[in-house]
């Protein structure tokens, strides 16, 4: 089982929306697997970890779960690219957005997170990262 933090940007897709459902479907961005547990970093105007997950299903084709994710897609309603693969996520915890949070950006950057957060990172290529924040998301 590999740790991942992944961002999501509320600007253009309804996060929120999407975690408070049981399950999810979010792209998949790295060399994910099932059992695998996912962060969830939200960007502005959060800038904190939201949400945990677990992987329950990989290579989902777009069209194929496109009823699902479409309702989620803010502005003109684009669907994104088609092509990508998509990963069913589990939510297993939420975390209360707040200021302040124990996982807030400036609070990652203190305990190695390196740079800004574009894109997926592995964790476990950062064990003081993921020691944080399993510390304190427990």
């Amino acid at each position: 089982m590999t740790s991942w933090l992944y961002p999501a940007n509320v600007k253009f897709y309804d996060v929120l929306g999407a975690f408070a459902a049981p399950e999810t479907y979010w792209p998949m961005n790295s060399k994910v697997e099932v059992d695998d547990l996912v962060y969830i970093y939200l960007a502005m105007p959060h800038k904190q970890i939201g949400f945990l997950c677990k992987i329950e299903q990989v290579d989902f084709e777009q069209d194929e779960i496109i009823d699902q994710i479409k309702p989620y897609f803010k502005g003109d309603g684009k669907d994104g690219k088609s092509g990508k693969k998509f990963m069913r996520l589990k939510t297993i915890k939420s975390f209360e957005l707040k200021e302040n949070s124990f996982t807030a950006y400036s609070l990652l950057k203190e305990n190695g997170l390196a740079g800004m957060l574009m894109g997926p990172r592995k964790l476990d290529n950062n064990p003081a990262l993921l020691h944080y924040i399993e510390e304190v998301t427990k």
